[in-house]
C-alpha cells in the first residue's frame, strides 16, 4: 500500500479490499479509490488484486469441494466449480473458518435447481452436510439402558432423551445414502436412478469420521422428534413409529451411545 492507513480509514480499505477479492476471477478491477491505494512495485495494482482474487476464489471451492465431495464427484468439476462461483455470490465466507462456507450450500441449492431434474442433489447436500456437522459437534459420555430402567412406569410417557449432539437425521424422497454409498473413495461411483425410492439416514460420529445408518422412516422421524426435545408420547404420535417397534428403536439408541441424558422434568416446571 502507499502508506499505512488511518484508523479511520481501516474499515473502509477492508470493505473496498473484501468486494475487490469477491469479483470475478479475472479482469480489470473497477475500483480507482483501492487501485491509487495500493504500490505498483512492479506490478500493475489490478494484477496484484487478481492474484488475491484468485487465490480466494480457490480457497472457497476447495473448501467446499472438501465439504460436498459426493456431490463433487457426481457433477463433475467445471460444473461444481460453476455451482460454487454462483453460490459464493450470494453467500461470501464471513468467517475466518473455511469449515462453515457450506452451512448454506443445501438450502441455496435447493432453490438454484427446484423444478430441475437434478433438484435431488439438494438433498444429497444435505446429508453431505450433516456428515460435516457431525465431525464438529461435541461428544458427551453415553448411559446405558440401566437408567431407563430405574424410570417408574407413570413417568413414561413425559420422559425427555438427551441425545448426541453429534446426530443429524436426513429424511428424503431420493436414494441419498446410495448415492453417497456409490461415491465413496473405494467404490466405482456407478449411477443410482433417483427414482429408485425414498431413503432415511441417522447421521453419528464414529472416532473421527462420520457413520451413516439407513433406518426405516418412522424410525427416523422418531428419533429426530427426541433429538428436537419431545417427550417419549409425542414423538411416537408425531413419527407414527408403531408401539411394536418402540422397544427396537430405543435399544438401537442406547447401543450406539447416543442417549446421554433422561429427563423427566416437565418443561417451564417451577422446582
Amino acid at each position: 500500500m502507499n502508506s499505512l492507513p488511518e484508523p479511520a480509514n481501516l474499515a473502509w480499505l477492508q470493505a473496498r479490499f473484501a468486494a475487490a477479492l469477491r469479483g470475478p476471477s479475472a479482469g480489470t478491477v473497477d475500483d480507482p479509490a483501492l487501485i491509487a491505494a495500493i504500490v505498483d512495485d512492479g506490478l500493475e495494482p489490478g494484477a496484484r488484486l487478481n492474484l488475491y482474487r484468485n487465490n480466494a476464489r480457490a480457497m472457497f471451492t476447495g473448501a467446499l469441494e472438501r465439504s460436498f465431495p459426493v456431490l463433487a464427484r457426481r457433477v463433475g468439476e467445471g460444473y461444481f466449480h460453476r455451482l460454487a462461483a454462483e453460490y459464493r455470490a450470494a453467500y461470501p465466507s464471513r468467517s475466518g473458518d473455511l469449515h462453515w462456507i457450506g452451512r448454506d450450500f443445501p438450502a441455496w441449492l435447493a432453490g438454484h435447481l427446484a423444478g430441475s431434474e437434478y433438484d435431488w442433489l439438494a438433498d444429497l447436500a444435505r446429508l453431505e452436510w450433516a456428515c460435516e456437522e457431525v465431525l464438529v459437534a461435541a461428544g458427551l459420555p453415553a448411559i446405558s439402558t440401566e437408567a431407563l430402567g430405574a424410570i417408574v412406569p407413570e413417568e413414561l410417557a413425559a420422559l425427555r432423551f438427551r441425545l448426541q449432539p453429534a446426530l443429524r437425521c436426513i429424511s428424503s424422497p431420493f436414494p441419498v445414502w446410495s448415492v453417497w454409498r456409490a461415491n465413496q473413495p473405494d467404490q466405482a461411483g456407478e449411477a443410482v436412478a433417483p427414482d429408485r425410492g425414498a431413503e432415511h439416514v441417522v447421521v453419528t460420529r464414529a472416532e473421527d469420521r462420520s457413520a451413516l445408518h439407513l433406518r426405516p422412516e418412522a424410525e427416523v422421524r422418531f428419533i429426530a422428534a427426541l433429538a428436537s426435545g419431545a417427550c417419549l408420547q409425542d414423538a411416537l404420535e408425531s413419527s407414527s413409529l408403531r408401539v411394536d417397534d418402540l422397544a427396537q428403536a430405543l435399544a438401537w439408541l442406547f447401543q450406539n451411545s447416543l442417549v446421554v441424558a433422561l429427563d423427566t422434568s416437565t418443561p417451564g416446571a417451577r422446582s
